[in-house]
């Protein structure tokens, strides 16, 4: 676990999350430093994919808000960002014909043939290598975007952003997953829906709940121990969740 020593390597200042002319999430600050693993959580609709959207600087308005390794998100170029983080979308849509080798490499033009060989087989791809994409279950489309970005992980990639990386594995590769989470060589920012997966990869978490108005804001951010307490939980959610203690599992009453 890190401490406050340790280099900033996502920093938002004020972030305000807007749709049009709604606001979605209330402005917030918010450091992420080197060695945490940060889990976003959150009911549908308070923001947690659109955090995430911003830290990769798909939205312009809010790039000036958002830092990445000291630098401000507009002052980097796209091949910057790329080398400083990666990322591991919720789903792959493939919008051409191809085989699932011809994706990865697609995206992971300096990869050479080693490691697209190695993640392959730690994502349990090899055998589908020359399968075409769109003929892949959701949880073998799900593990390509995983070695897509593994394939780009390099010694400067400081970052591992995702979207439910999660949601489509059956248990035995929830398990795998969860273990390289919990191993990141690097800082970790993932939204997920699971609260029972989260004491098993996170150091940090990020709280997010829906207000009388209808936006969200951010509740509660901070060490996993301070945050995943029931009250706090219960109202991001609205229901009375608590921790059941001889199999730390988090349930509704």
């Amino acid at each position: 676990m890190s401490t406050k020593t340790s280099a900033v390597i996502v920093e938002a200042r004020q972030l305000s999350i807007q749709h049009g002319a709604r606001t979605v999430l209330a402005p917030f600050d918010w450091t992420v430093r080197a060695g945490e693993h940060w889990v976003i959580l959150g009911a549908n609709g308070t923001g947690k994919t659109s955090v995430l959207h911003a830290l990769l600087g798909i939205d312009a308005k809010m790039t000036s808000q958002v830092f990445l390794a000291g630098s401000p998100l507009n002052a980097l170029s796209a091949r910057e960002q790329a080398a400083l983080r990666v990322w591991v979308p919720q789903h792959y849509d493939e919008p051409f014909t191809l085989t699932v080798v011809q994706a990865l490499t697609s995206v992971a033009q300096e990869a050479d043939d080693a490691c697209i060989d190695r993640v392959l087989t730690c994502y349990g791809l090899h055998h589908l290598a020359q399968h075409w994409v769109h003929t892949l279950s959701g949880g073998e489309r799900q593990r390509l975007t995983w070695a897509m970005s593994a394939a780009r992980t390099t010694a400067l990639t400081q970052l591992w952003l995702l979207d439910e990386p999660l949601a489509a594995q059956d248990l035995s590769w929830q398990a795998v997953l969860l273990k390289q989470l919990h191993d990141a060589p690097c800082a970790v920012v993932a939204a997920v829906h699971d609260l029972n997966q989260v004491s098993q990869f996170a150091t940090h978490v990020l709280l997010i709940q829906k207000n009388a108005t209808g936006a969200a804001e951010v509740i509660a951010a901070g060490l996993i121990d301070e945050v995943m307490q029931a009250e706090f939980l219960s109202a991001a959610y609205g229901v009375d969740l608590h921790l059941v203690p001889d199999l730390a599992w988090w349930q509704v009453r």
